[in-house]
């Protein structure tokens, strides 16, 4: 370090920048690397080497203008909170870089313009082509990356400077002529919402009016992000922006007006039918509508996919008053992205947002949408087991919360269920979670519209795909659907002169060999007190052979588990 130094102040007298500038990288960078602790005797030096800089008039191809703004950066990483007596110095200056301008040429006649020194480089922008002076973009993005540095390192130690910072970054999320950039700005989004939100419980920033600075920022940066996402080409930087678009709604909530939902709704279905396009022109000749792409041609793709989905999830659940109107003009969306000729991912995520849909709208969404049931009905009967999976866990979310609309669709739904129940693969590896999902949603079928059915019937079915196995997580859920329903409706699922008892007890049977695998200690105890119930009010005669008609293993753990 001593040598560093010397160097960097024999190169400050002699005006030598380009050395200064090696000498003062340098330096920063082992205060990085070593912490503020190694480093408190150096600090004053540079710092007051900065404060001259800084008022000094450097050119606009001086290497010392970006590398001010790195050593502005690296510093506030370096000190964390201890950096706030250099803020007013150092932020201004990196705001003031971020926003500068005077950085494209557009000569009258392009012939003159020489790229030979490499200060500038050409861009095409529409039929016309600028150029752009390559310094001073380097400098304003070096001063974006600065500024959401020190954002995320100072947290509400940015205080009185996070509205300043997001107020020029903002700006940016939509920067023509730099991805990195549109990468910076919107990246930053979230991390100056965490810091005003703290900032603001903490009472370090002041209220005004009767809003706070965070929803006041809020309402100011989602928008943006949307505004950016509608206009953004690249789908590498749309991931970005939602990504952060996603981050900052849950902080958020409810900030978009019908407008600006109508835009961020065209915006997720823009990014959805563009990667759409892109993955089915990819699949081109390949044969059958059940292959998807590999992995390193759909990854990148598919991940933004995956993100828009996310992303319009979290929007309905945070912006759950506002949406409502828009249900309808959703759900034809989601039909179009599960016809047969898209691929698997496709039809897989607009079957999760149905779910996300029918949850947070219940039976106000089926009301808009009846048609929207069919295509599940329809996804059942598809070939792929996820397709099949995500299509019985959504039927089972209509049997829950579709209330009275979905009763007109019970026949429809039950024999959809069946498809998958019983498909040839169905208990095979790769099919057997979409059985499990299958068994699940047709239980809530009985669960919650037993009295519109042929319930006798129905039970038997389901009965006969009990206990479940393999996916066990469902598993526990089904057998405490199955304990509950005969808690509660005793008769009712019994049938006439309790002709099923022999087929629940089977099914109870095998669970409780299983022990605590298939089911919770909750149920387990329930069902037990349910078979010491039954065992005591059934004809001796029939209860014993309902027991004989047990396997011995099974047999021998009722009868201990009934005499203890």
């Amino acid at each position: 370090m001593p040598y560093l130094k010397v160097i960097m102040m024999t190169a400050n007298e002699e005006l030598d920048h380009n050395h200064l500038a090696d000498s003062v990288e340098c330096i920063t960078m082992v205060w990085l690397a070593v912490g503020k602790d190694k480093i408190r005797s150096d600090i004053e030096m540079v710092v007051q080497l900065l404060f001259s800089l800084q008022g000094s008039k450097l050119e606009e191809n001086d290497p010392m203008r970006s590398q001010l703004l790195q050593a502005w950066a690296r510093l506030g990483k370096c000190l964390g909170h201890e950096f706030k007596p250099y803020m007013s110095v150092a932020i201004p200056r990196l705001l003031k870089s971020a926003k500068i301008g005077s950085y494209v040429i557009i000569p009258e006649n392009p012939d003159d313009v020489d790229e030979s020194d490499g200060s500038i480089r050409a861009l095409i922008l529409g039929d016309r082509k600028i150029w752009i002076k390559t310094k001073v973009l380097e400098e304003k993005l070096t001063a974006c990356k600065g500024l959401y540095l020190l954002a995320d390192e100072l947290k509400e130690g940015l205080s009185v400077w996070i509205e300043k910072v997001a107020r020029t970054l903002v700006p940016r999320l939509k920067f023509a002529h730099s991805e990195e950039i549109r990468r910076v700005a919107a990246s930053a989004m979230p991390v100056l919402l965490k810091s005003s939100k703290v900032a603001t419980q903490e009472g370090y920033l002041d209220w005004s009016a009767d809003e706070s600075p965070f929803k006041k920022l809020c309402s100011y940066v989602v928008p943006a992000l949307v505004k950016a996402l509608s206009k953004e080409s690249l789908l590498e930087i749309a991931a970005v922006i939602l990504d952060s678009l996603d981050e900052c709604m849950k902080m958020s909530e409810h900030v978009l007006d019908e407008d600006q939902t109508d835009l961020f709704l065209k915006a997720i279905m823009n990014v959805l039918q563009k990667i759409s396009s892109l993955s089915r022109s990819k699949v081109g000749a390949i044969e059958g509508i059940n292959q998807t792409l590999p992995d390193e041609e759909n990854g990148e793709e598919q991940k933004v996919y995956d993100k828009a989905a996310a992303c319009l999830t979290t929007f309905i659940i945070t912006h759950k008053n506002s949406f409502s109107p828009f249900i309808g003009k959703l759900a034809p969306c989601i039909e179009l992205m599960c016809v047969k000729d898209r691929i698997v991912e496709e039809r897989r995520i607009a079957l999760h947002v149905f779910c996300d849909v029918a949850k947070q709208f219940q039976e106000e969404a089926f009301r808009r949408c009846k048609i929207s049931l069919l295509f599940l009905f329809k996804a059942c009967k598809d070939e792929n087991p996820e397709v099949q999976e995500v299509a019985a866990q959504a039927i089972g979310t209509a049997a829950e919360f579709g209330g009275s609309v979905f009763k007109s669709f019970l026949k429809g739904a039950v024999s959809a269920l069946n498809a998958v129940m019983g498909h040839p693969n169905a208990l095979q590896m790769e099919y057997v979670m979409a059985h499990d999902t299958a068994v699940s949603a047709l239980g809530k079928i009985l669960q919650f519209h037993r009295e519109k059915l042929k319930a006798e019937k129905v039970l038997r079915i389901w009965l006969g795909h009990l206990p479940l196995k393999n996916n066990l997580e469902e598993a526990k859920v089904v057998h405490r659907q199955l304990c509950s329903l005969v808690e509660v409706s005793d008769g009712e699922l019994l049938g006439t002169q309790k002709a099923y008892l022999s087929e629940i007890v089977a099914v109870y049977a095998e669970i409780l060999w299983a022990g605590k695998k298939l089911a919770t200690e909750e149920t387990v105890n329930q069902m037990i007190k349910q078979l010491k119930l039954h065992s005591r009010r059934s004809p001796p005669s029939t209860w014993r052979s309902i027991m004989l008609s047990l396997e011995p293993h099974l047999q021998k753990k009722l009868e201990s588990i009934l005499s203890s």
